[in-house]
C-alpha cells in the first residue's frame, strides 16, 4: 500500500514532465532506428536441399507480399554471396509466372518490375539459388576422419542459427525484426535422417531415391530470424503438457541416459509462463533439439528452440552444468520475442530481459526465494561491472550483454517491486495481447502500464531504460534510544545521461528487544536526512537499507562487528544476512568461528553456506566441523574447499572422497590438488579415474595430463604413444568444441605441436565459432613465439589442403604467410 500511494505521488510529480514524450534517448543510437522497407512480406516458403560435404544449399523461396507504397519499382532482398538463377513473379491467385529482371551485388538481390507494382494488391515472388555460406547454416562433421566411437566423437548434422541477421546467406529474403511473416519449411534429405522445422509436420514423404521431403508450416507470422532447421539421426521423445501442448524433445540416441536430465521441467515451465504472462503458449506444439557446436547457449527459434549438445548431461553432470535455466530463458522468448518482437535493435532488452527475469522467476519458484534472491544479486553485479566502464543505458544498441540481459531482467524485477504481483501481471497481460504476433518497442510497455493501471510509470522507465548509470547510495546512521536518523547521500557520477534516482526504498530498524519498525521511503534527493521514530526507548541491533536488496544499486553503509552478527543471526531473508557475512569477511577467525558455524546449519541456500565455509576453512580449529559438514553437503559448497584449499594435508581423507563426487568439476579439482601433493597420492588418483570421461572429456583430459607426467618422470617415455595419440585426436574435428579447446590448452602446457594438431587448430581458426576458434587462435600465437614451430606451422598450412577461400581465412588471422 506505501509503494501504490507513492506512485500515485510520483504520477502527480511527473506527469507535466514526461507524459507527452514517447521516445525519450539521451545518447544518439543510429544503429538503433528501424530499417526502412516497401514491402510487407506476409508468407515466405523455403524449398531445399543440400550438398553437405561441399556445404552447398540448392533453393527455392517464394515470398508473398503486398507493396506499402503505391507504386514499388524495385525490391532489395538480403543476399549475400547466394548465387541467384531465376526470378518470376506473378500476382497472387494468378496461374501463369512472369520471368523478372533482376541484378546482384555483394549485400543481396534487387528485383524490378515493370510496370511497377500497386499497393492494394498481394504478389508472390519465386527465387531460384545455390549458395555456399559460411554463416546463418552450419555443415557439421561431414568432413571430419571417420568416427570409430558414435557416443563420443563427431555427429553429422545440418543446423541453422538465424539472429541476428544471419539467414540471409542461405535464404534470399527480407531479413530483419520489423516484418513478420508465415513461413513453410520444405527439406529433401537422406532418409536415414530426422528434419525439424518452425510449426507442425504438415507431410513427410519417401521420394524412392533413398531421401525423403519434409514439409513443415506454421500458422501464425513470426519474424524471419526465427526460422529455422536441424537434420541429424536423432531420437524423439514426445509429451504434453498437462494442458495438451504436445512436447517434442530431439536427441541423441546413442545417449539415452541423457534424455531424462536435459529436458526436465519443459512441461512445468511451458505452464508456469502460462500462468505468469496470463497468454496460453501461442505456436501449437514446441519442440527442443541439441546441436553440436552450436556458438551460443540456445536460440528461441519459434516453436523449435535449438541448443548446444554441451547442455546434454547425465544424472552427475547435471549438478555441473545443466539446461534449467536456458531451458526456461527460450521457452519465454516463445512470448517474448517470438509473439511480439522488438521493432529494432533498441528494443533487444524486451526480448533478452524478459527471457532472463522469467528464467529467474522459474528458478525461484523450483528451488525457493533464495535462488531468485542470488540470481538476482548476480544481474546487479553484472549490471554495476558494466557501469564502471560506460553510461550506456538500456534501450541502446551499444548497451551490451550486461545491460539487455541481467540489468534489464533487474530492472523488471524492480518495477514488478513498484507495481506489486497482481499489477505488474495484468500490465504483462495486455501489453501481450495487444501486441500478439507484431513488433513493440519500448513506449508500448509505458503505454500499457497507463491504459492497464491509469500510471504514468515514465519516470521510471526514463530512469532505468532510457538513461544510464546505477545509484550509489552512502549511509550514515546515527540511534538514540528514541530515533534512528539516516543520512542518505546518492553519490554515482552525474552528467547529462545518468542523473539522481527517485524510488521507494524499504528500511528497517531492528531492535535488541526483537521489535522492528520497517517502512517504505521515497529516497531521490542527493542528500535525504530520515527520521525514524522507535516507538519507545530501543536499543538498535541492526539497521536494512533496502530490505532483502530488492533495487540495483551499490551501497556504502559501514556496520560495526556486533551489528553484522546480529543481522547475520536474524534478518529474515538470506541475501540480507548474506551481505552482513561478507562484511565480516576480514573479522578475525576467532571472534566470528561459533557465530558462522551455527548459523551454517540455519542456513539452506548453498551460496550463504559456501561462503561460510570458505571464510572458515583456511581455520585448523575449523577442520573438524568441515570434515563432517561436507559429506553430505550440496556439490558447490564442497566445490569451495575442493578449488580453493591452499594446503589440503589435513583434509586428504575428503579430497580422496571426492574423486567420486557426484560432481564432475568437483572430481577435477580433487584431481588436481591430489596431483600436485604428492607422487604417490598422484599415482593412486591415476588407478581410481582410469576410466572416467566426464562431462566434455573434462575428467579424461585430466587423466592424460597426470598419466602423461608420471610416464615421463620415470622415464617410460616408449609408452607414452597411445595416451599422446588420444590427446592429439581431441583436438580434431572428430570431437565438439569443448573438447577441443580444452585439449588446445593441454597441447600448449606441454609445449608440443605435432603436425596433427596444428592443422586442427588450423582449421578451428576460422570456425564460425568463436569458442573454437578463438582459443585456437591463441594457441597458435603462443607457438608461432618459436621459430622452429613457426616454420612448421606454415609447412603445415601449405600442405593442408584447405580449399583456396579458407587459406585466404586463415591468412587473415596473421598466423601464417
Amino acid at each position: 500500500m506505501q509503494r501504490l500511494l507513492y506512485i500515485l505521488l510520483l504520477n502527480l510529480f511527473f506527469t507535466s514532465g514526461l507524459v507527452a514524450q514517447d521516445h525519450v534517448h539521451y545518447l544518439a543510437d543510429p544503429k538503433g532506428t528501424p530499417r526502412t522497407h516497401s514491402a510487407d512480406i506476409t508468407k515466405m516458403v523455403v524449398d531445399v536441399r543440400f550438398d553437405p560435404p561441399a556445404g552447398k544449399v540448392f533453393g527455392k523461396v517464394t515470398h508473398t507480399f503486398t507493396p506499402l507504397r503505391e507504386r514499388v519499382d524495385t525490391l532489395f532482398w538480403d543476399a549475400p554471396g547466394i548465387s541467384i538463377l531465376k526470378v518470376h513473379l506473378r500476382a497472387s491467385g494468378a496461374k501463369d509466372w512472369k520471368e523478372t529482371i533482376f541484378n546482384t551485388n555483394s549485400t543481396g538481390l534487387v528485383t524490378r518490375f515493370e510496370p511497377p507494382l500497386s499497393w492494394g494488391n498481394n504478389y508472390e515472388l519465386k527465387i531460384e539459388y545455390e549458395a555456399s555460406p559460411r554463416k546463418g547454416i552450419y555443415f557439421i562433421g561431414w568432413n571430419s576422419p571417420t568416427v570409430t566411437d558414435p557416443r563420443n566423437q563427431t555427429r553429422k548434422q545440418i543446423w541453422t542459427q538465424g539472429q541476428g541477421i544471419d539467414n540471409r546467406y542461405w535464404i534470399p529474403m527480407y531479413d530483419d525484426m520489423n516484418d513478420k511473416f508465415i513461413t513453410e519449411t520444405i527439406v529433401q534429405f537422406d532418409e536415414k535422417y530426422r528434419v525439424l522445422s518452425n510449426g507442425a509436420l504438415k507431410s513427410e514423404k519417401k521420394n524412392g531415391d533413398g531421401t525423403k521431403t519434409w514439409h513443415y508450416a506454421m500458422e501464425k507470422p513470426h519474424a524471419g530470424y526465427l526460422l529455422m532447421l536441424a537434420i541429424d539421426q536423432f531420437g524423439v521423445k514426445e509429451t504434453k503438457t498437462s494442458r495438451g501442448t504436445p512436447v517434442q524433445f530431439w536427441y541423441y540416441p546413442e545417449h539415452p541416459e541423457k534424455v531424462e536430465p536435459t529436458s526436465k521441467y519443459t512441461e512445468t515451465i511451458i505452464e508456469f509462463l502460462e500462468d505468469e504472462t496470463g497468454f496460453p503458449y501461442p505456436w501449437g506444439t514446441y519442440s527442443q533439439v541439441m546441436v553440436q557446436d552450436f556458438m551460443y547457449g540456445a536460440m528461441e527459434n519459434t516453436s523449435a528452440t535449438i541448443f548446444g549438445d554441451f547442455f546434454n548431461v547425465d544424472e552427475r553432470s547435471f549438478n555441473d552444468r545443466n539446461y534449467v535455466s536456458v531451458n526456461a530463458h527460450e521457452l519465454t522468448h516463445q512470448w517474448f520475442g517470438d509473439l511480439i518482437t522488438a521493432r529494432s535493435g533498441r528494443g533487444t532488452w524486451l526480448q533478452e530481459s524478459f527471457a532472463t527475469y522469467y528464467a529467474k522467476l522459474f528458478m525461484g519458484a523450483t528451488y525457493g526465494a533464495d535462488e531468485y534472491a542470488w540470481n538476482l544479486r548476480g544481474e546487479v553485479q553484472s549490471a554495476l561491472r558494466a557501469g564502471e566502464k560506460d553510461d550506456y543505458p538500456v534501450a541502446h544498441t551499444q548497451g551490451g550483454t550486461s545491460r539487455v540481459y541481467p540489468k534489464g531482467s533487474a530492472v523488471l524485477h524492480m518495477l514488478r517491486y513498484v507495481l506489486g504481483d497482481a499489477a505488474y501481471k495484468k500490465v504483462i497481460k495486455y501489453y501481450l495481447e495487444q501486441h500478439a504476433f507484431g513488433n513493440v518497442e519500448t513506449n508500448d510497455l509505458v503505454q500499457a502500464c497507463e491504459d492497464v493501471l491509469g500510471l504514468n510509470m515514465r519516470w521510471f522507465f526514463d530512469q532505468w531504460v532510457y538513461r544510464g548509470g546505477e545509484p550509489h547510495y552512502e549511509i550514515t546512521r546515527n540511534s538514540t534510544k528514541e530515533e534512528t536518523s539516516l543520512l542518505i547521500r546518492q553519490i554515482q557520477h552525474q552528467n547529462a545521461t545518468v542523473q539522481t534516482f527517485d524510488m521507494p526504498i524499504h528500511i528497517g530498524v531492528y531492535f535488541t528487544d526483537g521489535s522492528k519498525v520497517e517502512k517504505s521511503y521515497r529516497i531521490y534527493r542527493e542528500s535525504e536526512l530520515i527520521r525514524i521514530p522507535h516507538g519507545g526507548n530501543k536499543t538498535v541491533s541492526y539497521v536494512l537499507f533496502d530490505i532483502n536488496s530488492e533495487i540495483l544499486k551499490k551501497q556504502t553503509f559501514d556496520k560495526k562487528t556486533d551489528e553484522l552478527m546480529a543481522q547475520l543471526s536474524s534478518a529474515e531473508h538470506m541475501i540480507d544476512r548474506y551481505d552482513a557475512l561478507m562484511g565480516l569477511s576480514k573479522t578475525d577467525v576467532k571472534i566470528k568461528r561459533e557465530a558462522l558455524q551455527k548459523q551454517y546449519q540455519k542456513e539452506k541456500h548453498w551460496s550463504i553456506k559456501a561462503e561460510i565455509v570458505r571464510q572458515l576453512m583456511q581455520d585448523a580449529g575449523s577442520r573438524d566441523w568441515i570434515l563432517t559438514t561436507l559429506k553430505s553437503e550440496d556439490v558447490r559448497v564442497r566445490r569451495v574447499v575442493l578449488s580453493e584449499l591452499d594446503s589440503i594435508g589435513s583434509y586428504l581423507d575428503l579430497f580422496r572422497s571426492a574423486l567420486n563426487d557426484a560432481s564432475y568439476i568437483n572430481v577435477c579439482a580433487a584431481m588436481k590438488k591430489l596431483g600436485e601433493y604428492s607422487t604417490s597420492e598422484r599415482n593412486a588418483m591415476l588407478g581410481q579415474t582410469e576410466h572416467v570421461v566426464g562431462q566434455n572429456h573434462n575428467v579424461r583430459l585430466l587423466w592424460l595430463q597426470y598419466k602423461l607426467q608420471q610416464l615421463e618422470e620415470e622415464g617410460k617415455t616408449d609408452v607414452r604413444k597411445p595416451y599422446l595419440d588420444e590427446l592429439y585426436a581431441y583436438t580434431t574435428n572428430l570431437y565438439e568444441f569443448r573438447t577441443r579447446t580444452a585439449a588446445f590448452e593441454l597441447v600448449r602446457s606441454r609445449n608440443e605441436a605435432p603436425d596433427i594438431c596444428i592443422r586442427a587448430m588450423l582449421e578451428a581458426s576460422i570456425n564460425p565459432n568463436r569458442r573454437l576458434a578463438q582459443p585456437a587462435i591463441d594457441v597458435l600465437r603462443y607457438f608461432n613465439e618459436q621459430e622452429q614451430v613457426r616454420k612448421n606451422i606454415q609447412r603445415v598450412y601449405d600442405e593442408s589442403g584447405f580449399s583456396e577461400v579458407d587459406k585466404k581465412r586463415i591468412r587473415e588471422t596473421g598466423l601464417v604467410k
